[in-house]
């Protein structure tokens, strides 16, 4: 499946489906919010933006790509809680009113006025969440990259090139050498 153990640590796979499992979490709880509310909390997007960055930055990535997936999972997980919790709403606005809606037709309802749901406010604020999961897992990814970098910590033995050189030895002193050093009686 990886290519090279590079590939293995970069933390890419395990980086989108921890991501896309937070979103997945993050809509269905802002589907709630939404339904138990009857408002959509921008607030909540915003989170789900910072799940998505959490999770993804749990798994120690150091894809550089992942930052900007990080973005698009977030506003797939803002723009799809956002749409479970105006299909939910119609449903039980619907119920109240004693007619019979089912979530399949709730749904071509918001789809097909998709634009009176979704205003620009509520894009925008969905692009702050989308910056909150770049930010936190951009920052992730350049620390890894920066800690790859640095020198060891110091006593830990570096690592040398070979350059196909003897080894230095220190020069010993012959025995006549020797001899002449000790001082005289």
């Amino acid at each position: 499946m990886y290519d090279s153990p590079e590939a293995r640590r970069s933390g890419l796979v395990p980086g989108i489906l921890a991501g896309l499992a937070a979103a997945l979490v993050g809509a269905g709880l802002y589907a709630v919010i939404i339904d138990l509310t009857e408002w959509e909390l921008g607030i909540a997007t915003i989170g789900i933006g910072v799940l998505v960055g959490l999770a993804i930055m749990a798994v120690k990535p150091t894809s550089p790509v992942l930052p900007a997936l990080a973005a698009v999972i977030s506003l797939a997980g803002a723009a799809l809680g956002t749409i479970a919790g105006d299909v939910a709403l119609i449903v039980k606005i619907a119920g109240d009113q004693g007619l019979q809606m089912s979530y399949g037709d709730a749904f071509g309802f918001v789809r097909n006025g998709l634009g009176e749901f979704i205003d620009i406010k509520t894009v925008l604020i969905w692009a702050v969440g989308a910056a909150a999961a770049f930010s936190f897992v951009n920052k992730r990814v350049k620390a890894s990259a920066e800690s790859a970098s640095l020198p060891q910590e110091a006593g830990a033995p570096q690592p040398v090139a070979d350059l196909g050189l003897a080894p230095m030895t220190t020069p010993q002193a012959t025995p006549a050498e020797s001899e002449q050093g000790k001082p005289s009686a």
